[in-house]
């Protein structure tokens, strides 16, 4: 595994055409324990791997991704079903200690493709900060983003699952579900939109992310939420 992280490190550093010497005064290491890192004679520590990560522009797991993993996820699940490097995220959440106050949100996902590796990145919507960094996986129903934000600046980790219905292709507004936690690391699913446009967030989109009646039976009856993200003719994007 240390020979397999080396070799990943040196082969990012040199796409970037960044030196040895370089990289380790990006990260206050010498040149020569860069040097063993990338050998595999030594492992860097968590926060040395994280700025390492940061310095060559790569996703930390990747790093531990294994020949048998990429055997499982196929090469028709590693493309953009997309067609595009921007996607929009709308959803409601809760304003930081402000209890039932709902308010609308939108980020963007930055998408990279890689060989076998879909990276995104998520941002605020001033594109300033990027808050969540993962991957993508789909097939031709369904798209999974898997995002953290385990980063040396955040107070706390995070870990991000978004669920996209992309049966129905992916033009006009896409529905999902995101699970996520709050700042008091509680655990909470909601629904979400998305589309490749840049949209004004509506009314009509407000009202189609809360639960309707029937999903709200369902729980009382269940126990279970069964999120109908289905395609939806009756729902039309109208500014």
């Amino acid at each position: 595994m240390e020979n397999d992280i080396g070799n990943k490190l040196r082969t990012a550093r040199k796409k970037h055409d960044f030196s040895l010497a370089y990289v380790g005064s990006m990260v206050n290491k010498s040149e020569s324990i860069i040097s063993r890192y990338e050998s595999g004679e030594s492992i860097p520590d968590a926060e040395v791997l994280r700025d390492l990560c940061n310095v060559l522009d790569i996703y930390t797991g990747d790093l531990f991704t294994t020949d048998e993993k990429h055997i499982i996820v196929n090469d028709e699940n590693s493309q953009n079903p997309f067609g595009v490097d921007t996607l929009y995220l709308y959803y409601l959440g809760y304003k930081p200690n402000r209890v039932h106050t709902l308010t609308k949100y939108k980020l963007i996902i930055e998408i990279k493709e890689n060989n076998d590796f879909i990276e995104v990145k998520v941002k605020s919507s001033d594109r300033k900060n990027i808050v969540l960094v993962g991957h993508m996986e789909s097939d031709n129903m369904l798209c999974t983003i898997r995002t953290n934000n385990y980063k040396p600046k955040y107070s706390r980790y995070e870990a991000n699952q978004i669920l996209l219905n992309i049966s129905g292709g992916t033009d006009g507004i896409i529905r999902g579900v995101m699970l996520c936690t709050d700042g008091l690391y509680v655990p909470n699913m909601k629904k979400v939109l998305v589309s490749k446009r840049d949209l004004s967030f509506t009314d009509d989109m407000v009202e189609s992310l809360k639960l309707t009646k029937e999903e709200k039976d369902n729980i009382m009856k269940d126990d279970i939420w069964q999120a109908n993200i289905q395609r939806s003719e009756d729902f039309e994007y109208k500014e």
